[in-house]
């Protein structure tokens, strides 16, 4: 059940929301267990070797069920919707639209996203550095829930992102983060600086339920410095032809850094200046998407093509793509 821990840890689920769905999880799995112990018990000689197109179709059918317990359980709006996910896809989510199938078009990122959860947490869990660590940033009045990665004081909000080397090599060339891992991170300043009241109102109460939540220790934040913590891997890669082409490329990388004697090379960081008015328009865009999906949710409207929001590049992935089509 890790993979799928670590998937909804990706997704930012709120915690109440982790625990319903992972609860629900367990109890599948359970059944699961009893009825392959029972097959054991019954062909306790018959053993095959592990079959890797059986376990394609094991993955289809759980990242389905996993797929549909936590649209059922999603109620809020997270940071990647407001950054770079689809109008249309975060609406019918939050109206509960039925779909066809809920299993994922491309399995591979069950493991991107433990892979990528895996990374996140060894950063975390053997640094020091962070004075705030997994903050939970709920808004019952935007219908928001996401959890930021880490603080430094005041003033520094940090992110961590794996991604693919190709991408990795853009960002060492360009030394600009990603376009919408930095609207991802306007989201969060713009919610730590204006809703901090809301933020720990809320989350005392959900404290008090019994829930364990990390809140904003601080009663005032001003982020000035944004830094971006990436972090190479190209084990779910799909823009290489080999394992050849991809130690190539590892190796023009460390060339390009010139670091022979760096064994972690494939860990860089960045930091933006966000106090030269920067942030603005992307902070504007956030407010802007927010009160956009807000309105169609009120009024169980869904985006029409027209929409500045509608982002046809996310189609392939999208489990209503149909109904998009229709």
């Amino acid at each position: 059940m890790t993979d799928f821990n670590n998937l909804i840890e990706m997704l930012e689920l709120p915690q109440e929301v982790v625990e319903d769905v992972i609860e629900n999880e367990q109890l599948i799995i359970m059944e699961e267990q009893k009825d392959h112990l029972n097959i054991i018990r019954s062909n306790v000689e018959v053993y095959e070797p592990f079959n890797i197109e059986i376990f394609t179709k094991e993955l289809h059918e759980r990242s389905s069920i996993k797929n549909q317990l936590y649209r059922e359980a999603t109620q809020n709006i997270n940071a990647y919707d407001l950054a770079t996910n689809c109008i249309r896809d975060i609406v019918y989510k939050l109206l509960n639209t039925p779909v066809e199938s809920f299993a994922d078009k491309w399995l591979p990122i069950l493991l991107r996203s433990t892979l990528g959860t895996a990374i996140h947490n060894f950063i975390q869990d053997n640094s020091d550095q962070f004075t705030e660590r997994e903050i939970s940033l709920k808004i019952p009045s935007k219908r928001v829930s996401i959890r930021l990665d880490n603080l430094i004081g005041s003033n520094i909000l940090v992110e961590i992102k794996s991604l693919p080397y190709s991408e990795y090599e853009k960002i060492i060339r360009s030394c600009r983060p990603r376009i919408g891992d930095f609207y991802q991170t306007m989201a969060y300043k713009y919610f730590l600086e204006n809703f901090l009241d809301e933020i720990k109102s809320y989350g005392s109460e959900v404290i008090k339920s019994g829930k364990k939540i990390n809140l904003p220790l601080l009663d005032k934040y001003d982020i000035q410095k944004v830094q971006f913590i990436y972090v190479a891997h190209d084990v779910t890669a799909t823009d290489v032809e080999s394992f050849d082409e991809i130690i190539e490329r590892i190796r023009q990388l460390k060339k390009l850094l010139n670091s022979k004697s760096n064994t972690f090379f494939f860990i860089t960081t960045l930091v933006v200046d966000v106090t030269n008015n920067i942030a603005d328009p992307y902070i504007d865009y956030i407010r802007k998407k927010l009160d956009r999906i807000n309105y169609y949710l009120d009024n169980g409207k869904i985006p029409g093509d027209d929409d500045e929001f509608v982002d046809k590049k996310k189609c392939f992935f999208c489990l209503y793509k149909k109904l998009c089509d229709s």
